[in-house]
């Protein structure tokens, strides 16, 4: 739980009336109420996973909002952003949305950034917030503001979208792991441009994070820190993964640790030559059906952690060189993450699926 100082000891006699179904929940009454009243959220994206958290932050009644986004509107935002209409076009995100927000609650106090966070203009931006919502779509900023958060001690609550698939988890709480403990540096991600999404996942990942500020703000439930959720919504599946704060850092190298990457012209490689080779497919079986590297099989994310998966992963190791992908990076990261802990020596494909098709 946040501690906001109460200094609104009380609810005006329309926010009685308008959070009168917060107010019969035994966990949240008056008490929450009031938490959400002074809580400070700050919004870093207004875009696809940005517009649904803030829409349901704003009606719950949070009392203070940032927004940070320097973009304009495009067309292809519309089927996604769900603050904007095709008369917003070429205007700027925040200030559009401040607009349509202050309609839908006028006693939130809204202050909007049309600028690009970095880093020197990061601290400043974040010190004055309670909680952090990661709405961006980019590695860079996501790395600055674990770094920021960490720093100020403030909570980090990211979301990811990609295709059919959604990453929710809340890090740097209560001395939790970081967005870096889960994406370490030396992986050395990088952006994916023009990634397609399916227009209603954002809206899904969005209301997931303003969720957990909710939860945090007001102490009630469990927070996702240590875990990572992964929504699938091909076969409407949550997945929990943990975890682990790093220990050490890790210092990149050319030694070999376990894991490496593999890009796709050395795997073509492999496969000409018919080397024995083991290729592990880790997407959703929906995936693995509609199509698929030749003479992989599938080992979906959630079900690698099982021990006879584990025990043939392990088998494979031994006898061949493993290789295993997902459709990009974030989910084979994860795995890869996993059998290092193992210690089950395997390579990485670089880009995944989408460098076979």
């Amino acid at each position: 739980m946040l501690n906001p100082n109460l200094d609104k000891k009380y609810l005006l006699k329309e926010e009685y009336i308008s959070y009168a179904r917060h107010l019969t929940l035994d966990k949240l009454n008056e008490e929450g109420q009031l938490r959400l009243k002074n809580a400070k959220i700050l919004i870093i994206g207004a875009g696809g996973l940005g517009c649904p958290a803030i829409i349901y932050l704003v009606l719950s009644g949070v009392g203070y909002i940032g927004i940070i986004d320097h973009d304009t509107i495009s067309k292809s935002n519309l089927h996604r952003q769900i603050l904007y209409d095709p008369s917003n076009i070429k205007k700027l995100k925040a200030k559009v949305a401040e607009e349509n927000l202050k309609k839908i609650n006028p006693k939130c106090k809204i202050t909007t950034y049309c600028e690009k966070i970095h880093k020197k203009n990061a601290k400043q931006l974040i010190k004055n917030y309670d909680i952090i919502l990661d709405t961006c779509d980019n590695f860079d900023t996501r790395y600055l503001i674990d770094y920021i958060c960490n720093r100020l001690h403030k909570v980090h609550i990211y979301g990811a979208i990609e295709n059919f698939e959604g990453h929710v988890s809340v890090f740097n709480y209560k001395n939790g792991p970081r967005y870096s403990d889960l994406y370490p540096h030396y992986l050395k991600l990088k952006d994916k441009l023009c990634t397609g999404v399916l227009n209603v996942l954002p809206g899904i990942i969005g209301i997931l994070q303003a969720t957990e500020a909710i939860k945090i703000i007001t102490g009630i439930g469990k927070t996702l820190s240590g875990y990572l959720l992964i929504y699938n919504s091909l076969d409407l599946s949550f997945k929990k993964i943990k975890i682990k704060k790093m220990k050490k850092v890790y210092k990149v190298t050319n030694t070999y640790i376990n894991s490496a990457i593999i890009d796709i012209d050395n795997l073509n490689k492999y496969i000409k030559q018919n080397d024995k080779i083991s290729i592990i497919d880790i997407r959703q079986t929906i995936e693995f059906n509609k199509n698929h590297i030749t003479n992989a099989f599938n080992i979906p994310l959630k079900k690698i952690k099982n021990k006879n998966n584990l025990d043939l992963i392990k088998k494979l190791s031994n006898t061949s060189t493993l290789i295993i992908y997902c459709s990009h990076n974030s989910r084979s990261i994860i795995a890869s993450e996993l059998l290092k802990r193992e210690n089950i020596k395997h390579y990485r494909l670089k880009d995944g699926f989408s460098t076979w098709l």
